[in-house]
């Protein structure tokens, strides 16, 4: 039972999504009952959509209403749009429901040491 999950939720579309329609996406406002879901629409398709990093093209649109019996529709024509990327609207959400930052842990062991920091050495080679 979806309605039962309390926690916020992020939940993100694309406008020109092939395998997932956004309005079929969108509709995870009507089950999460019981959560405050903020859903994104974000333009282009099913990858470009997604992965859309700040300082790139794109735009997207906000509503945070999940009115229930309401329509994908509705909820279009009652969102905001913004230009760019919704990565940054996403961090910023995050970060309101963060705790603070902790000390990353040692990682490795006296009988597994670390070969390389982090991302790894093997990032760098050409």
């Amino acid at each position: 039972d979806l309605g039962r999950i309390p926690q916020d939720v992020y939940a993100v579309g694309a406008e020109k999504d092939h395998i997932v329609p956004w309005d079929a996406a969108w509709r995870v406002t009507q089950l999460l009952e019981g959560a405050k879901v903020r859903y994104v629409l974000a333009s282009s398709g099913h990858i470009a959509g997604i992965i859309n990093p700040p300082g790139g093209k794109g735009a997207y649109w906000i509503n945070d209403t999940g009115t229930p019996g309401a329509t994908a529709q509705v909820w279009r024509e009652t969102s905001t749009a913004h230009s760019g990327s919704w990565w940054t609207d996403w961090t910023a959400w995050l970060s309101k429901r963060s705790g603070k930052k902790g000390k990353p842990p040692t990682l490795g062991s006296a009988a597994h040491p670390p070969l390389a920091d982090a991302p790894g050495a093997y990032v760098l080679e050409k």
